[in-house]
C-alpha cells in the first residue's frame, strides 16, 4: 500500500471514530467557523436513479436546486458520495480542508465520515446532481446541525 493509502486509511479510521463520538452531539461549525448561507434544503429534488446494483448496494442519483444564498446543514455521508454542478457555483466546506469552489461543469468527492456542508454563495441558483452508493436502507446523509430538517434538536 502506498503512503497515501496508509494515510487515507488512518484518516478514515480517525474520522469514523470522531463522527461516532459526535453523532449525538450538536455540530455548528466547520474548521471552527459557522459556514455562510441560510440553512435550507435542496429544492425541486428529482430522483434520477434509485436501484440496487449488481453488488447488492443501493445506487441513488438525484438532481436538485441549491438556491442562491443557501446551504445544507452540516452533515456526514457514512459511505461518501459525489456531486456534479450543472449550473451555478457551489462552495464546499469540509472539516480539515480549505473551502473549495466548484463552478458548472465540475464535480467533487464527498469523503465518508467527515463533517461538511455545501453552499451556494453566488447570486444565481445552482443545479446539482448527487450520487451515493450505500447498503440498502442506509441513509445517504446524516444531518448534524440543529435548525435543519432532519437534523438534531436543540
Amino acid at each position: 500500500m502506498s503512503r497515501w493509502g496508509v494515510l487515507s486509511a488512518a484518516c478514515a479510521c480517525f474520522a469514523t471514530a470522531a463522527v461516532a463520538q459526535e453523532a449525538t452531539s450538536i455540530v455548528r461549525t466547520i474548521n471552527g467557523l459557522v459556514p455562510p448561507g441560510e440553512l435550507k434544503p435542496l429544492q425541486g429534488i428529482v430522483t434520477m436513479i434509485d436501484t440496487i446494483d449488481v453488488d447488492g448496494k443501493a445506487l441513488l442519483v438525484t438532481q436538485g436546486v441549491r438556491e442562491a444564498g443557501t446551504r445544507v446543514g452540516i452533515h456526514v455521508h457514512k459511505y461518501g458520495g459525489h456531486t456534479c454542478v450543472l449550473s451555478g457555483v457551489i462552495t464546499d466546506f469540509v472539516q480539515g480542508e480549505a473551502p473549495s469552489v466548484y463552478p458548472a461543469g465540475t464535480c467533487y468527492y464527498m469523503p465518508p465520515n467527515v463533517h461538511m456542508t455545501a453552499a451556494n454563495l453566488g447570486t444565481e441558483d445552482a443545479v446539482v446532481i448527487d450520487t451515493f452508493v450505500v447498503p440498502p436502507g442506509a441513509p445517504a446523509i446524516t444531518i448534524l446541525e440543529p435548525g435543519y430538517p432532519g437534523g438534531p434538536e436543540e
